[in-house]
């Protein structure tokens, strides 16, 4: 339990929280829809970059790298270099196109270049639903383990933290929850350097810890094997850090709005750029975090004492149980950090989602067309409240079917790949057409959902990394900790970047109505990949790229297949430079798409697509021709939706 300083120190941060987010709702009661989702255009980068940073930590990045170096070492580190790549692509490949288009939605872009109401639509449909369910599970893990400290019942920490991220988020919109991850971040770091300072003083020094771990087999970096099948490689976790990168900073609402909130690209930019370096420094920390931790518990591990194999997200929990407690405001400053992760990460998603529904489903609605701007704000914020309350009952509900919300968790974050996929087709394939890019999309959704279904079924995680118990004792102060921990979150992962992770298994406590997940350990370390296993059994860090590979593949057989655009059938300015030059120099096909061959043969008008695509056809098959390729299938030239929207209301 937190002592008297632990709980003022908590209370403080959450009231600093509530205090911002009504100062900013005061001052901006007559805001505008654009200065409330995007705060008029005109904010700092680097609040923005803290925010962006604050808004991609949650509390499973906290808890699931401490645990990840803990019992499996140190090779994920690597896929911090990843997200660098990433970031940096996204700043200098994606912002120049996506900033100038003045969007509030990001899946405008979408519609944009393929002129496609219905693929903008499907984009958002799927990315609200993942969010809905993303926010349910950034509530339910940390008040699982808040309930140690708090004194309060799990179901009344997700309310208090739902209602809190909520209101200030309502109050203040954008300006607000920019503004409070600032603090929040200063909070997280010192919550975070805590750990890393107590727990290397109480092993002799961060040098001694290294030493430990290295020892033990914990430090890993440079495993330099090319083998897919691997859990982990240099190669493999690079490659899982440059997509998850690219799906979080480039092609996800709830970090390009950051982007969007400020004034020119050049300082889009410089919110990317600022992020990297805070990323890095509070990733680092992290993950030292689990290293020191492990050199703590190097002869005496909680995870595996007793004979039982424990979730090793708990291993941070148990530690600051033991040690941290036992220094006044330690503890707190580590739950105030957890309440900052939960909160920060909260308030980025019900913006951004408040942010998709005006702009893609409501804003064109003939009953809000008469409303005045300042009506307009007052229903996002009611919207933003709304939607908090929907994710408090998303984690109630994962209180009760824990296993079951999980898995379908990790089935819609399927998508990100396929995402990734469909706008990398659209900025540098300029060949694709609106049609052939949705179904490379749905294609390679249902690719993703078949391998990510198929882990679930076939896959476990492997066993922790070997641990000792040379030196516990019966009356150990960690054996009472760790005995009483009976709950963790049921189905998540011990992976950072994923929710949750297959083989786990869920166990009824005698003691309460909680679940536990722990790891089921495999009776060897020899595995066999044969038939559909061999799909299966690739790495869980290749399935981002595989879901992009599939989107652009399949775009890219459809256009082959369908027919392909023309420079003057596609907007310049929403193609990368680079593509666009390519696309204009390069020579067009001289054959017919096999699809309108086969039409041709049935319509006989069909044949002036092929006067229309600059390929020929024998002068008896070269009949009329129609100006207008919409009647044949294919997406019209110029249209009003091909014109940046500069809009907010």
């Amino acid at each position: 339990m937190l002592g008297v300083l632990d709980i003022t120190l908590l209370l403080a941060s959450l009231l600093v929280t509530l205090t911002i987010g009504v100062y900013h709702g005061v001052r901006g009661r007559k805001a505008t829809p654009a200065e409330y989702m995007l705060g008029g255009r005109a904010m700092s980068p680097l609040p923005l970059a803290m925010s962006m940073i604050m808004g991609t930590i949650s509390p499973i990045t906290i808890m699931g790298n401490i645990g990840e170096m803990y019992a499996y070492g140190t090779q994920l580190w690597i896929m911090d270099i990843g997200i660098a790549i990433g970031m940096i692509i996204v700043a200098e490949m994606f912002i120049p196109i996506f900033y100038p288009l003045h969007m509030v939605s990001l899946y405008q872009y979408i519609e944009q270049r393929f002129r496609s109401k219905i693929l903008r639509i499907s984009s958002v449909l799927i990315t609200l639903l993942a969010a809905y369910l993303f926010i349910g599970f950034l509530l339910y893990p940390p008040s699982t383990f808040l309930v140690y400290f708090t004194g309060l019942g799990m179901i009344e920490n997700i309310v208090i933290m739902g209602l809190v991220c909520g209101m200030y988020s309502a109050f203040g919109g954008v300006k607000a929850v920019v503004h409070t991850d600032v603090v929040q971040s200063v909070v997280m770091l010192v919550g975070v350097m805590a750990i890393v300072i107590q727990c290397a003083l109480r092993v002799g020094g961060l040098t001694a810890a290294w030493e430990v771990a290295t020892e033990r087999g914990r430090i890993e970096f440079f495993n330099m094997s090319l083998d897919p099948y691997q859990r982990h490689s240099f190669w493999l976790t690079l490659v899982f850090g440059l997509f998850f990168s690219l799906s979080t900073y480039g092609v996800n609402q709830s970090q390009t709005q950051r982007t969007f909130s400020t004034g020119s690209v050049r300082h889009a930019k410089r919110v990317i750029y600022y992020a990297i370096f805070g990323m890095l420094l509070l990733r680092f920390l992290i993950n030292l975090a689990g290293v020191v931790i492990f050199a703590f518990y190097a002869d005496c591990d909680p995870l595996t004492e007793g004979g039982t194999v424990k979730n090793n997200l708990r291993v941070v929990v148990i530690y600051v149980l033991q040690d941290l407690t036992n220094i006044p405001g330690l503890a707190g400053l580590f739950v105030a950090s957890i309440y900052a992760a939960v909160l920060s990460s909260v308030s980025t998603q019900v913006n951004s989602m408040t942010a998709l529904l005006w702009e893609d489903f409501l804003k064109n609605l003939t009953v809000f067309q008469s409303w005045s701007e300042i009506k307009i704000t007052w229903l996002q914020k009611l919207l933003v409240f709304l939607t908090s309350v929907v994710g408090i009952a998303m984690s109630l509900i994962a209180t009760n079917s824990p296993a079951f919300i999980s898995r379908l968790f990790r089935l819609t974050g399927a998508i990100s790949g396929p995402m990734v996929g469909l706008f990398l087709t659209g900025l540098y394939l300029p060949w694709v057409k609106g049609k052939c890019a949705g179904f490379g999309f749905i294609i390679s959704i249902i690719f993703s959902l078949w391998i990510v279904t198929g882990q679930l079924l076939t896959r476990s995680d492997p066993p922790y990394l070997p641990m000792s118990h040379a030196n516990c004792s019966s009356g150990d102060i960690l054996a009472s900790n760790s005995s009483s921990l009976t709950t963790t979150t049921a189905g998540f992962s011990t992976t950072p970047g994923f929710s949750t992770t297959a083989g786990f298994s869920t166990t009824e406590l005698p003691s309460g109505n909680m679940t536990i997940a722990d790891p089921v350990l495999p009776s060897s370390n020899e595995e066999s990949f044969e038939g559909m296993a061999a799909l299966y059994g690739l790495s869980y860090c290749l399935n981002f790229c595989w879901g992009s590979v599939a989107c652009v593949i399949f775009a890219l057989i459809a256009t082959f297949i369908a027919g392909w655009n023309t420079p003057d059938t596609v907007d310049e300015y929403l193609i990368a430079p680079t593509a666009w030059k390519v696309f204009t120099k390069w020579p067009q096909p001289s054959y017919e798409p096999p699809l309108k061959t086969l039409s041709r043969l049935v319509s006989p008008r069909s044949s002036s697509y092929a006067t229309n695509n600059g390929y020929s056809l024998p002068p008896d098959q070269n009949t009329h021709s129609s100006q207008n390729d919409d009647k044949h299938g294919t997406f019209q030239t110029k249209t009003e939706e091909s014109i940046p929207m500069t809009s907010v209301k």
